[in-house]
């Protein structure tokens, strides 16, 4: 998205929760849904997007627009659309995201400059990362890269597999269709990891409508904006998140821990065992693996006492989601 640059630059950071703090992101393709789908009505909504970060339990967006309104029905149609998208993933029904999500106003160059250090270095905060480019899922690679994480797809000497799945990738998006699990399934089904790495790469590079020249002009260029990231890791006053000093290590951990234990093709056939099963489980990983008692219940989705009331923010809007009961 292109645009002049004010004078007066104002960001809105905005942050989402999941309900009872369950884990939204268990699988690659959980994060390529959900940005597909973000991306998709980012542009409905003409939203200036500068940062989308899916964490694994809570999603971070810095946008720029100045009609509220338009900024809550943004967050009320992709928070619902992929709520709709993530319980048909787990054969569940009920809200994924709360009602309400924090939205604070960045006015200014340094509230700015913060927020978007904040908002890149949450992985790095979480230990997922050393630095906010190394991490897929801040995106942030993708502004000097169409292919960050993988070798460059040359058509002429794929695979049919390959050259197919890109093909009908493009469909999609000539459409602007939303990814869906079921397609991704088909698509990567007859893919090898390498070409799997690369169909991930070439999707993000397609859907991405994250204004990198608007975020690099807060810094002045790529590199200078990098090593802000890496010296300075912001903070954020005006929204309260959840705060764990703990490792977020843990979630993928047990993710790889239950797949060799039950031979799993995706992790969330876990959910297709019974409750007495699961919480045999909770103990398992306990023992096996370094999640903390309030991570494991996050993973196996036990609810928690704590978790019932809405996040506070500089703005808390109430949004009647979709895909709930």
């Amino acid at each position: 998205m292109t645009g002049r640059i004010n004078t007066q630059p104002q960001l809105l950071h905005i942050y989402q929760r999941t309900v009872n703090g369950f884990v939204l992101f268990y699988t690659v393709s959980d994060f390529l849904v959900f940005f597909s789908i973000v991306c998709r009505f980012a542009r409905k909504h003409n939203i200036r997007v500068i940062a989308i970060i899916p964490m694994f339990d809570h999603v971070h967006l810095l946008v720029e627009c100045s009609d509220r309104k338009q900024v809550a029905a943004f967050v009320q149609e992709y928070s619902s659309m992929y709520a709709k998208e993530f319980n048909i993933s787990l054969n569940a029904k009920g809200k994924v995201f709360k009602k309400a999500f924090g939205c604070a106003v960045k006015t200014g160059m340094k509230k700015i400059r913060t927020a978007c250090s904040y908002a890149y270095n949450n992985p790095g905060e979480k230990r997922l990362c050393k630095r906010a480019e190394q991490y897929r899922w801040t995106f942030l690679a993708y502004a000097v890269s169409s292919h960050p994480f993988s070798e460059n797809i040359v058509l002429k000497n794929a695979s049919a597999s390959l050259r197919r799945a890109v093909k009908l990738v493009n469909c999609y998006h000539r459409k602007y269709d939303c990814l869906s699990y079921a397609f991704l399934e088909r698509l990567f089904r007859d893919l090898s990891d390498k070409e799997r790495r690369q169909l991930v790469d070439y999707i993000i590079s397609l859907y991405n409508i994250i204004d990198y020249d608007r975020l690099i002009s807060f810094y002045g260029d790529y590199e200078s904006m990098l090593l802000a990231f890496a010296s300075n890791q912001g903070s954020e006053y005006d929204i309260r998140e959840e705060f764990s000093d703990s490792s977020h290590l843990a979630y993928p951990e047990m993710g790889t821990y239950l797949q060799h234990r039950f031979g799993l093709e995706n992790i969330k056939d876990v959910f297709r065992l019974d409750l007495d099963k699961r919480t045999d489980l909770f103990q398992e990983l306990l023992t096996k693996t370094s999640a903390t008692t309030r991570q494991a219940e996050k993973y196996l989705r036990f609810k928690h006492a704590s978790d019932n009331e809405e996040p506070d923010g500089e703005i808390c809007l109430d949004l009647n989601e979709g895909g709930g009961a």
